[in-house]
Formats: structure tokens, sequence, C-alpha cells
């Protein structure tokens, strides 16, 4: 019998996932994926906002008639 040294590393992991496992799998990438589309919407909220007051605030000195 080889001693543990002279097998391969993780040789008795298995390369399929668990049925509990597999299930799991497409519920993470949903779950990942909502996170991410609520980050940029934060994002975008932020954006939008900063624009905002960046126009408030300056309302008086832009230069209306360049356009």
């Amino acid at each position: 019998m080889p001693s543990p040294h002279e097998q391969g590393y993780n040789v008795g992991v298995s390369v399929e996932p668990h049925d509990s496992e597999q299930g799991n799998d497409s519920d993470r990438r949903h779950q990942r994926h909502a996170i991410y589309a609520t980050e940029t919407a934060g994002l975008l909220l932020i954006a939008f906002l900063l624009l905002a007051i960046t126009i408030i605030r300056y309302w008086h000195a832009i230069h209306w008639s360049l356009r």
C-alpha cells in the first residue's frame, strides 16, 4: 500500500459536487447576481446625486449664453 506521501495531492477528493451542492450552486449564482445588480444601482444613484448637487450648487455660475 502506498504511503500518503506517494499519492498525488487530493487524490481522494471527488471531482463532481455532491447532490446537495448542485442545487445550491445555481442559488449562489442567482444570489451573487442580485448583489452585483444592487451594488450597480447604488453606484448609479450616488453618481446621479453628486451630479444633481453639483448642478444645483453652481447653477448661477454656468454660462448659459454659450449654448
